[in-house]
Parts: C-alpha cells; sequence; structure tokens
C-alpha cells in the first residue's frame, strides 16, 4: 500500500495543470498534438491505481467501418504512437519519483484499452478525422 507522502508526490508529479509539471515540456516529452494526462484513483481494500489517459486527433485514410479494424495501417502505427508514448511517459513518471522520494515506484498494467471516434466525415474525401484514445490503468505500489 502506498503512503500518503507517496501519493501526495506522484500527485504533484501528474499535475500538468498548474505548477512545475506543468511548465516543463522536457520532463515527459510528449510531442505536439498529443495529450497525455494521469490521474490517481482509489479502489477496494485501499489499492491505489493510476490511469493514464493518452489523445490524439489523426487523419485517417478508407471507409469508417475500416478505421476499427487492428490491421488498417493508420490506426495501426496511432496504436504502437500511444502505447510507445505511455511507456516513456511511465519510465519518466517512475525516475521522477525515485529523485523526488529515494523510493522506487512500482506500477504493474492492469488493463489498456483504446478506442477510435470519428469526429469529421465527408463523403466526397475519403480521409477521416478520428479521434484516437488509449486508456491504462496501472496498481501502485511504492
Amino acid at each position: 500500500m502506498i503512503s500518503f507522502e507517496d501519493v501526495n508526490v506522484l500527485g504533484q508529479l501528474i499535475q500538468s495543470s498548474w505548477g512545475n509539471s506543468s511548465t516543463g515540456s522536457e520532463k515527459y516529452r510528449v510531442p505536439a498534438g498529443r495529450s497525455i494526462k494521469a490521474s490517481i484513483l482509489s479502489g477496494e481494500e485501499d489499492i491505489s491505481r493510476l490511469m493514464v489517459k493518452f489523445v490524439t486527433v489523426v487523419n485517417l485514410h478508407g471507409h469508417e467501418t475500416m478505421l476499427a479494424n487492428p490491421s488498417h495501417p493508420g490506426a495501426k502505427i496511432v496504436r504502437e504512437e500511444s502505447l510507445s508514448l505511455t511507456k516513456d511517459y511511465i519510465s519518466n513518471l517512475k525516475k521522477a519519483f525515485k529523485e523526488a522520494t529515494g523510493k522506487t515506484l512500482s506500477l504493474k498494467e492492469d488493463s489498456s484499452t483504446d478506442s477510435i471516434e470519428l469526429i469529421n466525415y465527408n463523403i466526397f474525401n475519403p480521409n477521416r478525422t478520428v479521434y484516437y484514445r488509449r486508456n491504462s490503468i496501472f496498481s501502485i505500489k511504492a
């Protein structure tokens, strides 16, 4: 179980609306047009979890029924990018936590789901503008 002090430090590290974490673009290295946000969830039996949300808007070529297909080339690239950026975010978060507390942060991925939502449709254009979202939930141990 993670202590209150460690939850406080972790909360300060993932806070990106104001303060230290919001001003450093070098810290988590998320490219323009992509967003990664994290939040701490509390669950049953005081097991804390971390939810990491990746969101981007991309243009994919093809019929809207093909976009959800895992073999679609454009969707596959975005999926791989989301996994890579989420992994980098978690790695940098662990390093920052170690620097701040001297303790090791252990995160175990419980689940990861992604979705593609069509937001722009034009029958005369084969490009489709979509939201791509990935939500990953990690168990926290410090």
